[in-house]
């Protein structure tokens, strides 16, 4: 297995460190607010991020990650709560993200205070001009790293012609979508389609449905499908890891994949966010691959940007990130894919 990190990592985890190494440092009782909330905690990496906001904020800001519950009304409480209690900063994974009005009204009548919208993205450029206190951090966007999941797929038909079960030079396809609500659920969808079709590759499409983010669901549609399917099935691609283990697990009930690359019936699965839990089962081959979103820089540059503005400095002061140009306000930490032989690279990232 690699043991090395990408360059583009190494470079952002020490630009990163740099500004929490000068940081000031304090006791809690003097520590300064920083209002932080995910959408909700059964959001596999929503939950990452936010962990990784409050592993980035010690020493630096008071934090309390609040989950909003997939309730807009309850995470709206919650910023009432933080800001409140003197939250100099609101870091939010928005529930409803035509809400984001409504937040920023919320910060800028406590005092014009700062609000860090991340990995749902704001993408209505009059709400993101409305405030000049508004900043994102997410990852590139686009395709939502659905371009780098298409080419895993891509890369491994090419590699193993067994994948084509039945010769018939198709890819016999199921396509577990996100939460229809989210940004980056149909892009990923349209974009991991695409690339795969680009490369030459027909796809027959033999089920597609989301599976909410999560595994519970994931595993309640894969039940069904690889019952009516079985070995028909060449490939099952998630938007998310959640929805892959979930997927796997069902798989693996009907005799799947047991074994890994060396078990008598396969069924490739793949996923996005490269989460801990996912790794193990890309290290045993249960799963070809992941597409790795930085849930440890996302957050360490979530509380940068927030300590920089608190102390009076340039939002990106220290940091070897830029705000995207296309009007967004957003830093994009860039994905990167994952198999079984770059492994410990997306493993670096969560060994903190």
């Amino acid at each position: 297995m690699n043991k090395k990190l990408t360059s583009s990592m190494l470079c952002a985890a020490l630009a990163v460190g740099t500004v929490f190494g000068s940081a000031m440092t304090a006791s809690a009782a003097d520590l300064p607010i920083l209002g932080a909330g995910i959408y909700s905690s059964t959001d596999n990496f929503n939950s990452y991020i936010g962990k990784a906001i409050t592993g980035a904020s010690e020493g630096v800001f008071e934090v309390n990650v609040d989950d909003g519950q997939l309730d807009q009304s309850t995470q709206l409480n919650q910023i009432d709560t933080a800001l409140a209690k003197g939250a100099v900063a609101i870091a939010v994974s928005v529930v409803d993200t035509t809400s984001a009005p409504t937040i920023i009204q919320k910060c800028q009548d406590a005092g014009d205070i700062p609000v860090i919208f991340f990995n749902k993205e704001i993408t209505d450029k009059d709400v993101v001009n409305s405030y000049e206190n508004l900043y994102q951090v997410t990852s590139t966007g686009g395709d939502y790293g659905a371009a780098i999941e298409g080419e895993i797929i891509v890369n491994y038909w090419n590699e193993n012609p067994e994948m084509d079960k039945n010769g018939d030079g198709k890819l016999q396809l199921i396509n577990l979508m996100g939460d229809p609500g989210h940004t980056a659920s149909q892009p990923r969808s349209e974009h991991v389609k695409s690339t795969i079709e680009d490369a030459g590759i027909e796809i027959e499409l033999l089920e597609e449905d989301t599976g909410m983010w999560d595994t519970t669901k994931a595993k309640e549609k894969m039940d069904a499908w690889v019952s009516k399917y079985g070995d028909e099935i060449e490939c099952v691609v998630c938007a998310n890891d959640a929805m892959a283990l979930g997927a796997l697990t069902s798989i693996e009930a009907a005799g799947f994949n047991t074994e890994g690359k060396e078990s008598e019936q396969y069924i490739p699965v793949v996923g996005i966010d490269a989460l801990p839990e996912a790794l193990e089962k890309i290290e045993s081959g249960e799963l070809i691959g992941s597409v790795l979103q930085d849930a440890q820089t996302q957050g360490k540059v979530i509380v940068a940007i927030a300590n920089n503005l608190y102390q009076g400095k340039e939002p990106l002061d220290g940091l070897d990130f830029e705000f995207d140009t296309d009007g967004s306000k957003a830093v994009r930490v860039p994905y990167s894919a994952i198999t079984a032989e770059n492994v410990d690279e997306a493993a670096a990232t969560y060994a903190e």
